[in-house]
């Protein structure tokens, strides 16, 4: 009884739910049609972007100055590490090759 009217009341908030979804579908078509961009337009949109990217950055950056430098150095000492065990490893097998 109970999933009987889980499932009348999933069916009633579909149907609720779906007539007002439909009345947005004209706009979406009308924004499909949308002449494309030229290369300038591309440009200038790439370059906003970027901007916006550096700008969120610096503003990161200037939010959070205690929590960069050690996932910086943590990177870093990592880093070494696997080049270390790179190193051991060709060594090894230049060794086995002789």
């Amino acid at each position: 009884m109970k999933k009987i009217m889980g499932l009348v009341a999933m069916l009633l908030a579909g149907s609720l739910a779906t007539p007002g979804n439909l009345r947005f579908a004209s706009q979406v078509l009308a924004q499909s049609q949308a002449p494309p961009m030229t290369d300038k337009q591309y440009q200038e949109l790439q370059q906003k972007r970027q901007e916006e990217w550096e700008y969120l950055d610096q503003k990161e950056k200037k939010q959070y100055p205690g929590v960069r430098r050690p996932a910086a150095d943590k990177r870093q000492e990592d880093a070494i590490k696997r080049q270390k065990d790179a190193e051991r490893r060709l060594r090894e097998l230049e060794e086995e090759e002789q």
